[in-house]
């Protein structure tokens, strides 16, 4: 258990669910016919953006964030979802999710039905570029943006997965995977 810390802060997109995942599937799905396709899989990401998804413009790809058939493919990350059951006997938890309104709107539904009694806080990229307007001064704060990170005021925090290129910056605390997570938060 961390000393002092009330509330657990995570981030949603590449911690709590595969979204690479998710968006990769829907881009092979849709650009299969094409002639410069050339399937992708998910590890192979490492551009905010999804530039190896060659076929694809930014807005194309960003047009995923806001599909129900998104969110219907959307699997959590390994261990996931059975750690923070085990960790919300322990410390309060709340969501904190950047995306557009509609992107917003079915993740709360997401949340909703696959983690039931967890709060979402819908942080709207129209009006912020980072989630440091929330005040995480008593909690725990894991994302996977080092930038959010960085300007966070949670009293711990710490990045989660691998290393990309949005988070690569990042020299502090780095939990890998659901297993780290678990045992940063429970001992």
């Amino acid at each position: 258990m961390l000393k002092g810390v009330k509330t657990i802060f995570f981030d949603f997109d590449g911690c709590i669910a595969n979204t690479i995942e998710a968006i990769v599937s829907l881009y092979n799905e849709d650009f299969v016919a094409y002639k410069k396709f050339q399937p992708i899989k998910w590890w192979d990401i490492n551009t905010w953006d999804f530039k190896e998804c060659m076929c694809a413009s930014r807005e194309y790809i960003n047009t995923y964030f806001n599909q129900p058939r998104f969110f219907n493919r959307l699997e959590f990350m390994p261990n996931a979802k059975e750690a923070i059951e085990e960790i919300k006997g322990f410390y309060d938890i709340k969501i904190i999710t950047h995306g557009f309104k509609p992107n917003l709107r079915l993740k709360k539904q997401w949340i909703e039905n696959n983690l039931p009694g967890i709060e979402m806080i819908g942080v709207n990229l129209k009006k912020y570029k980072d989630k440091s307007h929330i005040d995480m001064s008593d909690g725990f704060f894991l994302d996977d943006s080092s930038g959010n990170i960085r300007t966070s005021n949670a009293k711990y925090k710490a990045v989660f997965g691998d290393i990309y290129s949005w988070n690569e910056d990042w020299a502090g605390k780095r939990l890998c995977n659901w297993e780290d997570v678990r045992r940063e938060l429970l001992g």
